[in-house]
């Protein structure tokens, strides 16, 4: 069973994990990085710690920001999977998914996801080039 962590900046994970919720997504870790709070790395380390003998999959808000770099550190000392630029359909997919994970299928959810990111306003315009 995948062990889905959710880490951001401010209140994104709580919002996350509760649209999850909403979908039937359960056991779902968050750690937030608020102004508020110290300690995260400390936290981060101790869920992986906690977590270290199931499969992880590790959701992260922004590529180089302080709580993906933490994460991206720790990837030396637990086996766990690690993406960046969280998004709900590939959570979904990855939290409804019963087997275990592998790199290569993670990467698989991450490219579906990329093409499901779309300027919708193209989509328009080429419809309507359709109609003439």
């Amino acid at each position: 069973m995948n062990q889905i962590i959710l880490a951001s900046h401010g209140k994104l994970a709580t919002g996350m994990k509760a649209t999850l919720e909403f979908f039937g997504a359960q056991n779902i870790i968050i750690l937030e990085q608020t102004v508020q709070e110290t300690g995260f790395e400390a936290k981060a380390e101790a869920v992986l710690q906690q977590h270290a003998e199931q499969n992880c999959i590790v959701f992260t808000d922004l590529y180089g920001g302080s709580v993906n770099q933490i994460f991206f550190k720790n990837l030396q000392h637990y086996a766990f999977h690690l993406i960046t630029g969280m998004n709900l359909a590939m959570i979904l997919e990855c939290a409804f998914t019963e087997a275990d994970l592998t790199g290569p299928q993670l990467k698989e959810i991450v490219e579906n996801a990329c093409r499901q990111t779309c300027y919708m306003n193209d989509l328009l315009t080429c419809c309507e080039e359709d109609d003439d």
